[in-house]
């Protein structure tokens, strides 16, 4: 919708599983999964149940100090009959000022989301079940249409309104049948996005050589921008002589449009005054087919699992260009020991030009004349290693993943309305690695990752300004009785000393190490059953910082941003029935 702002909201309380794929090796991660996929599904009603209960219910209250938060969320759930449940869940939080280490508290980001669910499952036989989910998110309020950018700690007169709402409807049908070849998943859905904004009259802004001026008053009317999705996915298994198969299609169709009551006014400084027609109905479009098959099966101690996928994008609307592409994949792994896992991947990449941001519509969108596709190859090495008997634990693992991938034709993902903006080779190489264990009643985990990248734009070559940072996560757990678990970790992030290179000039991008810790304590009363509470300090020593990803390090300019948000103490108490 608009690249300074976005959201992606789910209670993780109603979570089963949540999915993340790294690289591009598997045609199962879907179209675009240039550098990975993540995914998440959540609980059936019935899974919130016990055997003998029809009807359940949660209600949850959550608070902070340092961004005045307060939420709500509660949620029903019960068995209709033996076929059919259902689920209802709603979720309602505010926020306000925002406290920042060596500053004045933030005030001009206040925000109000709602988010509700609505599940239905029903089971038409032991292997066939239908799920319908709709759910709906909005997210709004009086505040900077630039969330990201330095924040006001005084407000002259209150911030226009500005509000996302996306509305998500699916219905899934799954046949997991004893048929080996037959295991069935289909998933039709409809995806709608929002964005809304009121009336406002303000300076009108030109661009005179290179620098911006104020020439005027310029009048919009209240306008709402819309991202419309429809799409459909269909996948099965078949196992044939000891050789799994996964083969399906992947479509979606998108569209942008925008809508206004009347003309944008520009009033000059010289009295002249100029009606504007900004509505946009013959938007941008986006149209997939994609197709893919997928064999596993194993040689001795080796599992192999080739794949292939063809994917045909379509642009359309304001736009005509279709491009398509082929992309094999490969991943292997190998038992080397009992507990040495060793795993190779390789996959080709293909994104076409995503639409661009939604707010940057207009009348007058031209497509460039060498639109191109995203393009490009993944490779990766992995090491699994269980320590548990050497160490003798209970469980103790070590892991090591190096990657690298390259992108061709990377394009500007935001203000791109020619669809060939910023055009470059992205060049990424990078490591992770960890080590994690568990014995009786504590647990832990040390993590590092490192990535090293550059972009080449043809006639100059750049540091990629997200790279280069070396990064440490760590943290314990500790089970102190059958009610009460108390927590820490702490992240740890290098200097930085990047070179930004532009077609005019050459920058140094300077990034301060900083280390975050965080502790936590969760306890559940076995005297109450179903009761929750949850407690955490997060920057316990109320570290002045700025995150290493943020809008203004990006440009090499700490001034251009706040600091994260410092000693923040939060709690929240949960109560399921």
């Amino acid at each position: 919708m608009f690249h300074h702002a976005g959201n992606q909201f789910v209670d993780t309380s109603m979570l089963k599983a949540v999915s993340v794929q790294l690289g591009a090796t598997s045609v199962l991660s879907g179209y675009g999964a240039n550098t990975g996929a993540i995914s998440y599904e959540t609980k059936d009603p019935e899974e919130l149940l016990n055997v003998d209960q029809q009807f359940g219910g949660r209600i949850a209250l959550s608070a902070d100090n340092a961004t005045e938060f307060r939420q709500i969320s509660g949620g029903v759930y019960g068995r209709v009959n033996d076929q059919l449940s259902l689920l209802g869940m709603f979720t309602k939080n505010d926020s306000g000022d925002i406290e920042t280490p060596d500053a004045d508290p933030i005030v001009n980001k206040h925000s109000e989301l709602e988010s509700s669910l609505v599940k239905a499952v029903y089971n038409i036989d032991q292997a066939q079940k239908l799920v319908v989910n709709l759910q709906s998110v909005d997210d709004g309020g009086n505040r900077t249409l630039s969330g990201e950018k330095p924040g006001k700690s005084v407000i002259e007169q209150e911030e226009a309104y500005n509000g996302y709402i996306r509305d998500t409807y699916s219905i899934v049908y799954t046949n997991n049948s004893d048929n080996p070849l037959l295991n069935l998943y289909i998933n039709a859905y409809a995806n709608d996005k929002t964005m809304e904004r009121e009336a406002t009259t303000g300076n009108n802004w030109i661009r005179v050589d290179g620098q911006w001026q104020v020439d005027g008053t310029q009048y919009n009317p209240a306008r709402t921008y819309l991202h419309e999705t429809i799409g459909l996915d269909i996948r099965n298994e078949s196992l044939i002589d000891n050789t799994l198969w996964t083969y399906g299609i992947e479509t979606f169709k998108t569209e942008q449009s925008l809508e206004a009551p009347g003309p944008r006014v520009i009033t000059t400084a010289a009295g002249e005054v100029t009606n504007v027609d900004i509505a946009v109905n013959n938007g941008p479009e986006a149209r997939l087919f994609g197709a893919y098959v997928q064999a596993e099966f194993a040689m001795g101690d080796v599992t192999v699992v080739p794949g292939i996928r063809y994917d045909n994008y379509e642009l359309g609307g304001v736009y005509d260009e279709t491009l398509s592409r082929l992309s094999p994949k490969l991943a292997v792994n190998w038992q080397a020991k009992e507990n040495i896992n060793v795993g190779f991947g390789y996959g080709k990449i293909f994104k076409g030009p995503g639409l661009p941001e939604t707010l940057m519509l207009n009348n007058n969108i031209t497509q460039a004349d060498d639109v191109k596709a995203e393009s490009g190859d993944h490779i990766e090495l992995n090491v699994n290693y269980d320590l548990a008997p050497s160490l003798g634990l209970e469980e103790a693992a070590f892991y090591t993943n190096l990657y690298q991938f390259t992108i061709d034709n990377s394009y500007h993902p935001t203000k791109n309305l020619s669809l060939a903006s910023g055009l470059n080779d992205l060049d990424n190489t990078g490591i992770e690695s960890g080590f994690s264990f568990k014995q009786a009643a504590l647990s832990g985990f040390i993590n590092y990752s490192y990535n090293n990248a550059s972009r080449d734009f043809g006639t100059y070559s750049t540091d990629d300004p997200y790279s280069g940072t070396h990064e440490f996560n760590l943290g314990l757990t500790y089970a102190a009785s059958e009610e009460v678990t108390v927590g820490w970790n702490s992240a740890l992030f290098s200097d930085v000393s990047l070179t930004r290179t532009s077609s005019s000039q050459t920058a140094l991008v300077e990034k301060s190490g900083y280390g975050v810790t965080n502790i936590w304590l969760a306890y559940e009363p076995q005297a109450v059953e179903g009761l929750k509470v949850n407690l955490a300090v997060d920057n316990l020593f109320d570290k002045a910082y700025q995150n290493h990803k943020s809008f203004g390090l990006y440009w090499g300019d700490a001034s251009y941003n706040d600091n994260e948000v410092g000693r923040n103490i939060k709690a929240s108490v949960s109560y399921q029935f």
